[in-house]
């Protein structure tokens, strides 16, 4: 009989973040360590020593959610520009928990 399983990591600070147009960045979360047999519920949160995570919107928005990972796109309330070397400078890191229930 399967057993729920509920896992948690978080992506490395600062790292792995791509632009998605001139506006917005986005990261590939890689979640292969919580050893999920089916597609688990995420949720997530944006941390980091740089601060200014207050202003996003988006970090809570998982995309393409599979047993191995998902996607989370972010960009700055305000709509102004956000690169990978800003995500970078303020050390952002995407923190997950997934569930999974088969």
């Amino acid at each position: 009989m399967p057993t729920a399983r509920i896992a948690a990591g978080n992506t490395v600070s600062g790292q792995g973040w791509q632009a998605y147009g001139p506006n917005g960045i986005y990261i590939d979360v890689d979640t292969t360590s919580g050893r999920f047999t089916g597609t688990p519920v995420y949720v997530t949160s944006i941390t980091g020593p740089g601060g200014n995570q207050w202003s996003l919107v988006g970090p809570s928005a998982i995309y393409s959610p599979t047993a191995t990972g998902f996607r989370v796109y972010v960009q700055w309330r305000d709509a102004s520009a956000l690169t990978p070397a800003q995500a970078q400078g303020y050390g952002w890191q995407i923190n997950w928990i997934g569930y999974d229930n088969p």
